[in-house]
């Protein structure tokens, strides 16, 4: 299937480049279409490949020894995958799992090093990621020290919006997941929730979580 430039142009590490620089990339990129549910990436595993997440969404997770999943981030809009594997030579250190159907631009290593030698701009597109990349780590570790539960599930459900209009049709986060995503177990989420319905800020009905008041879940999200 032929790369669409107008697709490619929304992959983190070329988005800024002109059209005969994008024109040239494109012939070592391939896609691969995947559906909702399938891990295609396992933490410890040897992978060559960086992907782009062109349509839809996935999770990338590690695993404890116990089986205990922790969500690092949701990727959608263009971002990478595999970034560490592909530039250190190591094996891969998170899982990855689509959360919907996913389209994803792959391209391998040594094409990666033949489009740095040729367009020196992708580094510098490269070096924005991860800036962006650590600042949102930074973050994340900054959620889990210093904010409870309901305030960390309060942003949680705040950001939930993007992942709804960057998956293909309804995305739906169970409450294991947001555990995940938070760093607690299923039941304290449960707990939470019902104290956000309690607040006013959340309302629960048929297993569905609507956001009532957007202030307050503001609010509480940064206790």
């Amino acid at each position: 299937m032929a790369v669409k430039l107008e697709l490619l142009k929304t992959a983190c590490y070329f988005s800024k480049l002109e059209l005969p620089a994008m024109e040239d990339v494109s012939r070592f990129i391939f896609e691969r279409q995947l559906p909702a549910g399938e891990v295609f990436m396992w933490e410890g595993e040897e992978e060559e490949v960086l992907y782009f997440v062109i349509s839809g969404l996935l999770k990338l997770f590690a695993t404890s020894a116990e089986g205990r999943e922790f969500i690092v981030r949701i990727v959608y809009g263009g971002d990478s995958i595999n970034d560490d594997s592909v530039f250190n030579n190591g094996p891969s250190i998170l899982s990855a799992m689509t959360l919907s159907p996913v389209a994803l631009y792959g391209l391998h290593k040594q094409d990666l090093d033949e489009i740095l030698r040729t367009y020196p701009r992708v580094s510098l597109n490269i070096a924005e990621v991860f800036a962006d990349r650590q600042r949102y780590l930074v973050m994340l570790a900054r959620e889990l020290v210093f904010k409870n539960v309901t305030g960390r599930l309060a942003h949680l459900l705040l950001e939930r919006e993007k992942l709804a209009q960057a998956g293909t049709g309804e995305v739906r986060v169970t409450q294991q997941e947001m555990a995940a995503m938070i760093g607690t177990v299923r039941e304290i989420v449960s707990r939470s929730l019902r104290e956000l319905e309690a607040m006013g800020a959340i309302s629960l009905k048929h297993n569905q979580i609507i956001v009532s008041n957007r202030d307050r879940l503001l609010e509480l999200s940064q206790v």
